[in-house]
Order: C-alpha cells, then structure tokens, then sequence
C-alpha cells in the first residue's frame, strides 16, 4: 500500500519494502529482513545501509547479529522536505540551463522552438521573458483598445523594471489611442518611439525582437489575448531586418511630415 508513496521522496522499491517491513515486525536482524522479503543477502544489507544514510533505519549489535530498528514514520516528513528542496534546486539549475540547451537544440536541428501563451497571466510571461534576455527591444504596436489588466500590470510594473534593468525599447507606434502619450513618455522610458499614421499601418498586434526571440502578441480588449514566441536565430535574423527597413521607412515618413 504504502510502497508508491515512499518511492516518491527517492526511495527504490526494496529500500521502501524493507522500511515497510520494519515498521511492521519493528527490530529485527539482518537475516530475519531476508527470509522475510525472500531478497538476496547482499540486496538487503545495501538497502539497509541507504535507509541508515537517510536516516530510517538504525543499527546495533546484539551478540554476533547486527539488528535493525526502523525510525519514526515522522522522519519521512524530514526525507520529504529534503527532497523537494533538491528537485527545486534541480528546476532552478534546469531554469538557468534551458537558454544555451535551446540555443544548442535549435542550431544542431536547425529548427525553431515555438511556444504559445495564452490569457493575461500568459501574455506578462512573454513580457518577463524579454527582460530576461537584457537586449535592446525591437517593436512595433498599436496602443488602441489594450487589455486592461495587462495595460495596467505592463506601465506600473513591466516598464518600471525594464527601466531598472537598463533595457533600452525602440518602437515603431501606429497613431490613436494614447499614442502621443506613449511618444512624450519614452525619454524617460528609456524608448525611441516612431509614430506612423493608423490608417496606413493598422496593426492588430504588438510584436517585439528581443536576441533570438520574436514575439507576437494579441493584448486586444476582448481579442483572443494569444501570444507566440518563436526562439530561432535565423527567424529573428530576418524578421529584424524587416523591422529594421520599416524603422527606416517611419523616419522617412516623420521627415516629411515636419517638413
């Protein structure tokens, strides 16, 4: 009953049948373990030595035997915890990891890794992911008709702590909604903003080039609120460039207006 569940905090099957077997018959020698369980000499005494070293088992000597006692099933609490703090030092090491074992799947495959959010929560995640990457920030947006919630989490939090992070933004801002706003803010946003006329260049969306990643994200009121990230550098590459001529494009386009 109980030998799933011990498994889980790093026990294997004969260490948890033992333990098991010893809370029920209580301290016993070594050779009584082995008639009981029907496992091999050397099988049980190893088993027995792990469960000492985790501190469920303790041994003494009683004549010519060595006897086993099993500790209290209260120290599994302890063999638990220390556990599941290995496995978030595992997550953590896997977390910091994870960039370059992408980076070194994507050019050995040679394909992109997509990835796909969904929701408010799931949209500030490819926001944080940006700051993450503590490259300067390509993109181009609309302002018009922005999800609330997410309005409000990306100017009072995001912005702040991009700003923190010294992390420079240079957009490229299809006019109405708080676009001017938006413009007059960005020197002290740490951005360069280009405003070009909506009615010409109607985005739906934001879409933001951050190193080898680029994000396409619906943050419209009431809108599907999906966001893709594709990491490749090709993809990002080329995508650049195109935002790149745009960029030169806008410029053009401002020159004109002021003269």
């Amino acid at each position: 009953m109980a030998l799933p569940f011990l498994e889980q905090f790093g026990l294997t099957t004969k260490e948890a049948k033992i333990y098991e077997l010893l809370l029920k018959i209580g301290e016993s020698p070594a050779v009584h373990i082995i008639k009981e369980t029907g496992y091999k000499r050397a099988t049980v005494y190893k088993s027995l030595y792990s469960l000492e070293e985790k501190a469920l088992v303790s041994q003494s000597k009683k004549g010519s035997k060595t006897h086993f006692k099993p500790a209290s099933p209260t120290q599994l609490t302890t063999l638990a915890e220390a556990h599941m703090s290995s496995l978030e030092r595992a997550r953590m090491d896997l977390q910091s990891l994870l960039p370059e074992l992408t980076s070194n799947y994507i050019l050995s495959v040679e394909r992109p890794v997509v990835s796909t959010f969904e929701g408010v929560d799931g949209l500030k995640k490819i926001y944080e992911d940006t700051l993450s990457e503590c490259k300067t920030l390509y993109s181009a947006l609309t302002t018009a008709e922005v999800e609330p919630k997410l309005f409000s989490w990306i100017t009072r939090s995001y912005v702040k702590r991009r700003i923190q992070a010294h992390i420079e933004a240079k957009v490229i801002v299809a006019s109405g909604g708080w676009a001017q706003k938006y413009a007059q803010r960005s020197e002290k946003e740490l951005r360069e903003v280009l405003l070009v006329p909506k009615k010409d260049f109607p985005f739906q969306h934001e879409f933001i080039i951050y190193g080898d990643k680029v994000a396409f994200i619906d943050f419209k009121k009431g809108g599907s609120l999906i966001g893709i990230v594709i990491h490749h550098p090709a993809t990002a590459q080329t995508v650049h460039a195109m935002w790149h001529l745009a960029w030169k494009g806008a410029q053009s386009l401002q020159k004109k207006a002021q003269t």
